[in-house]
């Protein structure tokens, strides 16, 4: 027995298809196992290290519709191929019973069990000299609490109320009592930024690499108050944050911002951490460019994204006089150049051509492609470009944001939109606006269109559409692109979108799992219907 434990030990740093606190299910080990992981700060070490690496399959892995797949359950990109997870979601091409992001449940509890069996057991790790103090111990455990409460919010953007477990749950041993009921979408809210509020104090102020920090923990807990429209809550945590001493835009280039050179630079807050050669990206052969580029093209940008990006001035498109649609990419801020690939530009050293990869008569793709952290060639199967989960251009954005739903707007507020408009290579707001003094709904739409062009394919303009309640409106609009045809551009409808508004804000609960559990079937309030969200 103490032969197969050791072999599993060494296997521990390698898991990739397994989770963590599965291993601890297996009866061939038991007790003997569980107790040489958690008594070795080393092994608890490589436990805690693979619930950071399942961090990607609860939402943004390659196969979990990572950062830019994303988007394209939105307005702002196009799946490819057509019979994707994401192109059924934004077709409306789904069911209660067939939900493409029904893995959000799923891979997100499997995690939060295997943190449970961690803070379970973690007073059993020993402190060894020169390898691991009680400090050392004490960091692990919050940076478990810390992931435990990430998975939870991811889960709970998506459903609304959760059913709240803190430990480790085994039918074998505790019967009935692992079926917990769902609580309120309040309650887990309050739980989920608790818990953050209090790992924060035990986690170091500093930029971190892939780990999480006091920065992470708090810019997580002020994602969340925002997400539940707690602006004071937000406004504050976001300031907080700011005010950490640790944090600062990248200053070397907005593109440079997405490549290897970045990787935990000041701007990263948290971020999956990808190795060149190893653990790679491969954002570049996913998303990059068809053709004679090389790249699978998986996501196209759309043209109601395109026609977002402002001019040179700063202004919209339709506020600039010197914009021309025959023309409609002269003259654009810098952004837009270093974020889309468009007709008669240059990547990688070719001119893309429309017509050279597309019949123009054909209504499926949108005439674009993604230019932001995409290589120049296409590093294919190589490159190691981290995924950034929050940046501080985003805590800027959401301190900017929450004090202006407030209707508090100063200085603070006009600055931190600037430092975020400026890198980008815009002027300030006085410059572009010719004043200081902003009534709260132009300000709105100045910060959510900064959002949206900002955080372009890192996958937030899904959860900022629910949160405003602004899906109802904007996914229910065409998908459109741009052909060239006869010397002129004409915008096409590439296909309709569907989101209803009646039942799409939360996703459905799966039926089997109401079917498992009676505390669900008993739950008929006005959130809940028999454990289900409304609508379903």
């Amino acid at each position: 027995m103490k032969k197969i434990v050791y072999i599993l030990l060494l296997c521990l740093p390698m898991l990739s298809c397994q989770d963590a606190s599965s291993l601890m299910d297996k009866e061939d080990v038991g007790d003997l196992y569980e107790k040489d992981v958690f008594r070795s700060g080393t092994y608890a070490r490589y436990f805690v290290n693979d619930i950071y690496y399942n961090i990607i399959s609860t939402g943004y892995g390659v196969s979990g519709w990572g950062g830019a797949y994303m988007d394209c359950a939105t307005d702002n990109g196009e799946a490819r191929p057509l019979n994707s997870a994401a192109h059924r979601y934004n077709t409306g091409n789904w069911n209660a019973a067939d939900n493409p992001l029904g893995f959000i449940w799923t891979n997100s509890y499997a995690q939060i069990r295997a943190c449970n069996k961690f803070l379970e057991n973690y007073h059993l790790i020993e402190e060894e000299s020169g390898i691991t103090t009680r400090l050392d111990i004490e960091y692990l455990r919050a940076q478990v609490i810390f992931l435990r409460a990430y998975f939870y919010h991811q889960a709970w953007m998506a459903y609304g109320g959760l059913p709240i477990i803190t430990v480790p749950l085994d039918r074998n041993t505790q019967g009935d009592a692992i079926f917990y009921p769902r609580a309120t979408s309040e309650e887990t809210f309050e739980f989920i930024t608790r818990e953050l509020g209090e790992c924060a104090a035990d986690l170091p102020n500093e930029v971190g690499a892939g780990h999480a920090t006091q920065g992470a923990a708090l810019t997580l807990k002020g994602w969340c108050e925002l997400f539940a429209q707690r602006y004071d809550l937000a406004a504050a945590t976001n300031w907080q944050v700011m005010q950490l001493g640790v944090y600062d835009l990248y200053k070397e280039g907005y593109n440079a911002l997405f490549t290897e050179k970045a990787n935990n630079c000041a701007e990263s807050i948290f971020a999956y951490q990808h190795v060149p050669g190893n653990k790679i990206s491969q954002r570049s052969m996913l998303f990059g460019p068809i053709g004679a580029y090389n790249g699978w093209g998986f996501m196209q940008p759309t043209q109601n994204l395109v026609e977002e990006f402002r001019m040179a001035s700063g202004l919209p498109t339709g506020e600039d006089g010197s914009f021309d649609p025959q023309n409609p990419y002269v003259g654009r801020e810098p952004r837009f150049y270093e974020s889309i690939i468009y007709h008669k530009s240059t990547f990688s050293g070719k001119v893309y051509e429309i017509n050279d990869l597309y019949d123009p008569a054909s209504n499926l793709y949108t005439g674009y492609f993604r230019r932001k952290g995409i290589s120049e060639p296409l590093n294919l199967g190589q490159e190691g470009y981290n995924f950034m989960f929050f940046r501080f251009a985003e805590v800027l954005l959401s301190y900017a944001e929450a004090k202006i739903e407030l209707n508090e707007i100063d200085d603070t507020v006009l600055d931190a939109i600037d430092r975020v408009r400026r890198r980008g290579g815009l002027p300030s707001l006085e410059e572009t606006y010719g004043k200081t003094t902003f009534m709260q709904a132009e300000l709105r739409d100045v910060v959510r269109t900064e959002r949206r062009i900002e955080l372009a394919f890192e996958g937030k303009r899904y959860w900022d559409l629910i949160r405003w309640r602004e899906a109802e409106r904007l996914l229910n609009l065409p998908v459109r692109g741009i052909s060239y045809e006869n010397g002129r551009y004409v915008e096409k409808n590439v296909h309709a979108m569907k989101f209803d508004a009646s039942k799409n804000y939360l996703f459905p609960m799966d039926q089997s799992w109401i079917d498992i559990n009676p505390r669900w079937q008993e739950q008929t309030t006005g959130e809940f219907n028999r454990g289900q969200n409304p609508g379903y």
